[in-house]
């Protein structure tokens, strides 16, 4: 079988560790006992010798699915990764339903496993994406191949009595550390990359000026924290169901909310506002507060409209992004870090200005919008425009909500 056939690249190093936690440590001369064990008897989250919680499981998980994510794997929104670590957790579990002898499971091989202990675990990736259980199938089959390689390495009897299928697993497990041992991981700067380009937003943003002011010494140019007045917003149209994403509550037609708040309750806002009511600085709050780690793992683009226009080779796509917002050290940015962001929903997209840009060119930045929304769904999104620069319900069709500066 080739290394490709098993699913995430994961090393021996990291998975036969974790492995081995699913199952009892082993006294003295465990390994020499000549009959076959019935799987459930060994595992740790059952029975007297319990090691492992419910807790404990889930972590195991967790790790697997993050390591998983490091070798290449195409990124998942933060729910749905937990929600393969659940899913992951509740198929592990199941080995101690199983009624079958470590020989059996051997006998079986790590695919056939799979399937056996999903079924057992009542298929809980059902309610996956497809993606999310592409990815859940990938890392089951890899615990699959080394569970069955504890086995081998853990009993004689196992190993004496399925010579050739204990052959196979060593072989495949090591053609697998060869080729991660000679592929380097894709995407493995983007941690690095990241932490720069989050640190730069966070201090290109942090300072704004204030017009009308005139005071003695005063600075031209003020810290962010220290002149920014949280906003309110006022829900422009109304809406019946005045629910976000799961049933979120979002404000009523009539009712304000801290301006701020708005993409904690909905992901895709237009935010209209008069001149100097506080749009960009708004924009420029959540990019900082963003940068800062206060909104999770998000990454914020910064996209005021009017710079953007004026590229004569159109409205940027993603990877073009950085260099589109004159960030100085684009041309570092690891290929397709932007693409590997958005795709896992991890974005917050700040397009700033439509009442900025001419008329004749809205048209085609809402189709520009619906062409990213669609190829990257999960993301958040706030456009902000002056009230009279685009009719109301501009983007209502395309699900964004509409609130007004007050």
């Amino acid at each position: 079988m080739e290394p490709a056939a098993v699913g995430a690249k994961l090393a021996s190093s990291v998975v036969a560790p974790l492995v081995r936690k699913l199952f009892v440590a082993d006294g003295p001369g465990a390994g020499l006992v000549e009959k076959p064990l019935r799987i459930s008897g060994f595992v740790s989250f059952r029975g007297e010798k319990r090691t492992l919680g419910e807790k404990e499981l889930t972590t195991l998980a967790s790790e697997l699915v993050a390591r998983a994510l490091r070798t290449g794997e195409r990124p998942l929104a933060s729910d749905e990764e937990q929600a393969v670590v659940h899913a992951l957790a509740d198929t592990l579990h199941a080995l101690g339903d199983l009624a079958m002898t470590d020989v059996q499971a051997v006998e079986l091989g790590h695919e056939a496993l799979a399937l056996r202990l999903r079924a057992a675990s009542g298929n809980p990736e059902r309610d996956l994406s497809l993606d999310a259980t592409l990815f859940y199938e990938r890392i089951l089959s890899a615990a699959c191949l080394h569970i069955l390689h504890f086995f081998t390495q853990r009993s004689a009897f196992v190993a004496r009595t399925l010579v050739e299928q204990s052959r196979t697993q060593s072989e495949l497990i090591a053609r697998i550390d060869e080729l991660i041992a000679r592929t380097p991981p894709p995407g493995g700067t983007d941690p690095a990359f990241e932490q720069r380009y989050l640190a730069y937003v966070a201090t290109k943003h942090s300072r704004l000026t204030i017009y009308g002011i005139d005071l003695v010494n005063s600075p031209e140019r003020w810290p962010l924290d220290a002149a920014y007045l949280s906003l309110r917003a006022v829900r422009a149209t109304e809406d019946a169901e005045a629910t976000g994403p799961g049933g979120t509550h979002i404000a009523a037609a009539g009712s304000t909310l801290p301006a701020e708040q708005a993409l904690a309750e909905q992901d895709l806002v237009l935010l209209r506002g008069v001149a100097g009511s506080g749009k960009t600085t708004l924009v420029q709050w959540l990019a900082v507060t963003t940068a800062r780690g206060e909104r999770g793992d998000r990454i914020p683009f910064v996209l005021p409209l009017r710079t953007l226009v004026r590229r004569p080779d159109g409205l940027p796509e993603p990877d073009g992004f950085l260099a589109a917002a004159r960030v100085p050290f684009h041309a570092t940015q690891p290929d397709g870090w932007s693409d590997r962001v958005l795709g896992a929903g991890r974005g917050l997209l700040l397009v700033d200005g439509i009442d900025e840009i001419p008329e004749r060119d809205r048209e085609r930045t809402r189709r520009w919008l619906r062409e990213l929304l669609d190829v990257y769904p999960g993301n958040q999104w706030l456009v902000t425009s002056r009230p009279s620069a685009v009719r109301e319900d501009w983007l209502t069709p395309d699900g964004f909500t509409e609130l007004a500066l007050t």
